[in-house]
């Protein structure tokens, strides 16, 4: 009877029960350890904390600047009750004492997948948070990167600032986990877009298009324009206008939108020419319309050379004399008959339009006044004869050379 009843005795009863808590206890304290992931059941959530279960007989609260990688105010704006979660512990020690961190956990998958990024190579989503001396901040899921300038962007670094809040595609230099440091880029992956855009870019455009683009460098022989996708050609300065051009400046500025002329196309180099002046028809293409062949025009001698002499027809149009068209007789030097500045009056032997030439004449203009006098005269005199007509006329010159 007091063997029954000391068995049934609740203190000894409660006694037993601790001494199993105890030992449960102590069996979980010595399988946790510092840095372990385990997984654990959210039984109760408050703002400044959530309680878990790790299937012992207690719960244990993890605070909320615990519960994530990025701030939040309240653990409900986390986790809710019956969640599975998994938690990093980050200390248990001899005086029972067990703290949690879901957050850690989280960190420590994060870097076993970049790791795992970075082995195999592959490309990591990232977002720029800011720009720092010498690159941008980025954040990749909640850990802490670095890009260096000249592996963000493939042209000038000053325009950095607007990559800020962007999310981009990067690949991972270097790694170093215990360290928590880590290396980004996106220079390959930009480098291979672009060789892309360019080789269709450089399958589709045609030499004599017509394409427009802002102006993104000025230098002393010509403007670099941008036509889209970063792919830019040359304005040389001579195609710049069809007037003389001293500065490049004194047309265009950076930033200015304009229309040009393909004129070149070297797909294997990657490189283009552009023509602005081409867009309108040459002055002397338009000039010269004005002229015919085999007709006299005043000019004005405005160049001697050993070969000839240049006349100004017109403002946009010169021809050249050569010195064999200069006078009726044998001419050595074209100083023996012209003076710069002379007005004169000079036939149009030809119009090179290809070539933008005109080939003048001021022997045929006598010629041809001698020849019209003839005419003239012999008209004058049908009814006499041939003969006697043209020794009259021979005198009739003669007296007028005199």
């Amino acid at each position: 009877m007091n063997e029954t009843k000391a068995l049934i005795d609740p203190e000894n009863e409660a006694s037993t029960q601790m001494e199993e808590a105890m030992k449960e206890a102590e069996e979980h304290k010595l399988r946790f350890e510092p840095g372990q992931i385990i997984e654990a059941k959210v039984v109760l959530v408050r703002d400044e904390a959530a309680f878990v279960d790790l299937g012992g007989k207690s719960d244990f609260a993890i605070p909320v600047t615990e519960l994530s990688t990025v701030p939040v105010t309240s653990a409900r704006e986390v986790v809710k009750e019956g969640d599975l979660i998994k938690v990093m512990v980050t200390k248990a020690n001899d005086d029972e004492k067990i703290l949690l961190s879901k957050r850690r956990a989280e960190e420590e998958e994060i870097w076993n997948d970049l790791k795992e990024v970075f082995q195999n190579r592959k490309v990591v989503s990232g977002l720029v948070t800011g720009v720092v001396k010498g690159g941008l901040n980025v954040n990749l899921n909640g850990v802490h990167a670095f890009m260096p300038a000249s592996h963000a962007v493939l042209g000038r670094t000053a325009e950095l600032d607007n990559l800020v809040g962007q999310s981009l595609a990067v690949n991972i230099l270097e790694l170093d986990v215990e360290k928590r440091r880590v290396l980004t880029s996106r220079k390959s992956i930009l480098e291979e877009e672009r060789r892309k855009i360019e080789e269709e870019f450089f399958q589709n455009i045609k030499e004599g298009e017509r394409r427009k683009g802002k102006v993104t460098r000025i230098a002393n022989f010509g403007a670099f324009v941008d036509l889209g996708s970063g792919i830019e050609g040359l304005i040389h300065i001579s195609e710049l206008s069809w007037n003389r051009v001293k500065k490049v400046g004194d047309l265009l500025k950076e930033g200015d939108e304009v229309e040009t002329v393909v004129t070149k196309v070297d797909a294997t180099n990657k490189k283009l020419s552009l023509s602005l002046k081409q867009l309108g028809e040459h002055p002397w293409d338009q000039a010269v319309k004005n002229f015919v062949e085999n007709t006299v025009y005043p000019g004005t001698v405005v160049r001697l050379e050993s070969f000839g002499a240049f006349i100004r027809l017109a403002p946009e149009v010169e021809g050249l004399a050569h010195i064999s068209q200069l006078a009726d007789r044998r001419v050595n030097n074209p100083e023996e008959v012209l003076t710069i500045g002379q007005e004169v009056q000079a036939k149009i032997l030809k119009i090179d339009r290809g070539s933008r030439k005109v080939s003048l004449s001021l022997k045929q203009v006598t010629t041809d006044q001698e020849k019209q006098q003839l005419d003239e005269f012999l008209g004058q005199q049908e009814d006499q004869p041939f003969v006697q007509n043209l020794g009259d006329f021979l005198k009739i010159k003669k007296k007028s050379l005199v």
